[in-house]
């Protein structure tokens, strides 16, 4: 049953089969969604917005048709696999019709009124519920959890409500205050007790390698982060490389790192940071600042003489690094998302004023095809650092000799878990600008051991030049973290 024209007091009706709108391109009065044959779709209504659970995703072309077909009326629209979400646009009213498969919405232009109230009972629990879970799958955690918040206000007795709220904070970032949750729930699945474990921090080993042709090095690191009180969390590390550049000189270097973060609101991060390198006598120091949700994030770090060795002299002579840099990450679509950091670095060795100054840029797209196993998407990332100055020594060669890059990278990405175990393989090519071009391809595994032990793991091969890093190279990453807490 649709209606046949907008507007009408009273529209007339007509039975269709569901199979006359099988194809979008037949154009009818009202916006329609269609599933697969044989879906079990249901609809559910509440505060103003449509939610629909179904066991079939819809086809991305089906999406596409009824955004054309509902154009502005639409206020958010946000699905993935299982649900989808759809409000309509302030000024609008939307009323909806279901035949089998196919659900017709009728979008009408209306005076502003105020909200009605919602409704009460197990059933607007629910819709809510539904809506908040189609937003965190659809990677809007930020929007999830504050609806979830709200919900735990209306239903502070409520244990799924509760539980909900947990998810979301862990959805989002919030680790230790979803290991709060879970304790006051006294939640004991998994998920649950491996949050609660890692409550009071982490212990980690690291084993980091990469092979090119100007240098080489491999790294091993340890780490520890602890939490103070409830939202204090202090770290340190200490880290030693070993390096190898052209024509056959090694050199190692052992770093010391320390960091105090805290949360000053629920979505905005401070994380202070202080490093010294023990063998060349270079101390620094910087700020990190993250603020917002994983949807729309905005980033600022600002390091000073920070000990580097991202370059064969830097390596052989000490050297440090000095960086301002702004970014922000925004998800366009629940399968769109878009990043772009802009900032300077300072290159400089031990003992001696900054030597090299270069503008760098980062941008990219992440375009996520299918959700469900395997996972399926595209990466577009754009990589560059443009040389500014390089001061010259008494010999006339630049103290740090740095080449200007601009990488263009395209990918493709398959993702998905295999019991707990979660695998991310990507491969595309990589082409410079200012010369040479190659393959970039990686494998990453995931999975976590018991309840308080991870294990992580990554390598493959890359064409995107980085300082000091010309041409192809081969990478590896290794690292096993243990929570400190009780593995109960």
């Amino acid at each position: 049953m649709i209606a046949l024209l907008l507007g009408l007091a009273e529209p007339p009706v007509l039975s269709v089969p569901a199979a006359v709108f099988a194809d979008a391109r037949v154009i009818a009065p009202s916006p329609l969604l269609i599933w697969p044959d044989g879906s079990n779709v249901r609809i559910e209504e509440a505060e103003g917005e449509m939610v629909a659970r179904f066991d079939r995703p819809l086809a991305a072309e089906r999406i596409d048709a009824f955004r054309s077909a509902a154009g502005e009326a639409i206020g958010d629209l946000r699905w993935n696999d299982d649900s989808l979400v759809l409000r309509p646009a302030p000024g609008w009213t939307m009323t909806w019709r279901q035949a089998g498969t196919t659900v017709s919405v009728a979008f009408t232009p209306s005076a502003p009124v105020a909200a009605p109230s919602a409704p009460e009972g197990d059933t607007a629990r629910d819709a809510a519920i539904a809506a908040i879970e189609a937003d965190a799958a659809a990677g809007y955690t930020g929007a999830a959890r504050r609806r979830a918040a709200a919900l735990a206000t209306r239903y502070p007795n409520d244990k799924s409500v509760a539980r909900l709220l947990a998810d979301t904070r862990s959805a989002d970032g919030d680790s230790r205050g979803a290991a709060r949750d879970y304790r006051a729930l006294g939640a004991d699945d998994r998920a649950a007790r491996r949050a609660i474990a890692a409550e009071p921090g982490t212990a980690s080993l690291t084993v980091t390698a990469r092979d090119g042709s100007d240098l080489s090095q491999v790294e091993l690191g340890t780490r520890v982060d602890a939490a103070i009180g409830a939202r204090l969390t202090a770290g340190g590390s200490v880290r030693h490389l070993v390096s190898r550049v052209a024509g056959g000189k090694r050199a190692g270097a052992t770093v010391a790192d320390a960091a105090v973060a805290t949360t000053i609101e629920e979505t905005v991060r401070v994380q202070l940071l202080a490093s010294a390198a023990l063998d060349d006598a270079v101390t620094g120091g910087g700020v990190r600042l993250v603020a917002g949700p994983a949807e729309a994030q905005f980033r600022a770090t600002v390091l000073r003489h920070m000990p580097d060795y991202s370059t064969a002299a830097q390596v052989l002579a000490g050297g440090y690094l000095s960086r301002a840099l702004v970014g922000v990450t925004y998800r366009l679509t629940p399968g769109v998302v878009v990043q772009a950091d802009a900032g300077a670095n300072r290159y400089g060795l031990a003992g001696l004023p900054g030597a090299s100054d270069t503008i760098v840029a980062s941008a990219g797209v992440d375009y996520l095809i299918r959700r469900q196993f395997p996972a399926l998407g595209l990466t577009y990332r754009y990589e560059a650092e443009y040389v500014q100055r390089m001061r010259r020594g008494a010999d006339a060669i630049p103290i740090v000799p740095l080449a200007t890059r601009e990488n263009h990278t395209l990918q493709g990405l398959v993702s998905g878990s295999v019991g707990v175990v979660q695998m991310t393989g990507l491969a595309g090519w990589t082409v410079d600008r200012f010369g040479g071009d190659g393959p970039t391809a990686s494998l990453g595994v995931a999975a976590p051991i018991g309840i308080g032990w991870r294990i992580e793991g990554s390598g493959g091969i890359t064409s995107i030049a980085r300082a000091g890093f010309s041409g192809r190279q081969l990478f590896a990453r290794a690292q096993l973290t243990r929570s400190l807490g009780e593995a109960r």
